[in-house]
C-alpha cells in the first residue's frame, strides 16, 4: 500500500508540473471499457466487468508518447471451488474485485497522421475492494461425535491482497475530428502477482476494449 502510495503521489507531482507549460487541462484522453478475464482453467471460468479511465498524453508531437493516467477496472471470474479449512470448503463463487490503476505506458505511433499505434508498459493496481459469493459446505463433528453436514450462501469480503502488478500490451486506432480524436484500443493486462495462495490461486489478467476521446 505505502508503495502504491509513493509511485503515485511522484509521479502526479511530475506530471503536474509538466502539463502546467503544455495544457491548462492535466488528463487529455478519456475511456470507457469492457473487460474479460483470462483466466480458465479446470476451476476457474472468466466473467465480464468494465472500466473508465483518464490518461495524460504526454510529448504527443512525437512519434513515440508518454502515457500516465488513472483508471477503475471493475473485473469478476468464477471458481468452482475452494479449501476453506479441514472441514469445509466452497464451491460455486463468483469473485469481484475493485481496482484503481496506474498505467505507465509508451505509445509508438504508426502512419503520416500518427494514425494507428502500439502500447506497452506496467501497471500498479490498488484494489480498492473484493467480494466473493458462492455457497459455503461445512461437515464437522457436533458434540456426539457425528459429522454433521450443511450447506449454505454466503457472500463476504474475499481477503485478498490490496497490491497486484503486472504489464500491459495493445494496439489503437485515433480517428480525428475537428477538435478531438476518437480513439479505440483493445489491450491485454497481465496481472503477475497471486493475490490470494490459500484457498486457491487468484490472478487478475484481462482482456479489454477501450473506447474513448483524445481532446
Amino acid at each position: 500500500m505505502k508503495t502504491f502510495i509513493l509511485i503515485l503521489a511522484g509521479a502526479l507531482s511530475f506530471l503536474s508540473a509538466y502539463s502546467q507549460e503544455e495544457t491548462p487541462f492535466f488528463f487529455n484522453e478519456f475511456n470507457i471499457s469492457l473487460n474479460k478475464t483470462n483466466l480458465s482453467d479446470d476451476n476457474t471460468e472468466n466473467r465480464f466487468g468494465f472500466g473508465v479511465s483518464a490518461n495524460r498524453i504526454m510529448l504527443e508531437q512525437k512519434k513515440i508518447n508518454f502515457v500516465f493516467g488513472l483508471e477503475y477496472n471493475l473485473t469478476k471470474q468464477f471458481k468452482k471451488k475452494t479449501y476453506e479449512g479441514h472441514y469445509a470448503h466452497a464451491t460455486d463463487l463468483e469473485y469481484i474485485l475493485n481496482n484503481l490503476s496506474v498505467p505507465l505506458n509508451f505509445r509508438l505511433n504508426f502512419g503520416k497522421n500518427s494514425r494507428f499505434f502500439l502500447e506497452t508498459g506496467a501497471f500498479v493496481d490498488l484494489i480498492l475492494s473484493s467480494q466473493r459469493k458462492g455457497k459455503i459446505h461445512t461437515y464437522a463433528p457436533d458434540e456426539n461425535n457425528i459429522i454433521t453436514y450443511k450447506v449454505s450462501d454466503f457472500k463476504e469480503n474475499a481477503r485478498l491482497s490490496p497490491i497486484n502488478y503486472g504489464i500491459v500490451s495493445g494496439i489503437g486506432l485515433r480517428v480525428p475530428f475537428d477538435k478531438f480524436e476518437l480513439v479505440f484500443k483493445p489491450d491485454y493486462k497481465l496481472g503477475l502477482h497471486e493475490l490470494d495462495s490459500f484457498k486457491t490461486s487468484i490472478l487478475n489478467s484481462y482482456f479489454r476494449l477501450n473506447i474513448g476521446i483524445k481532446i
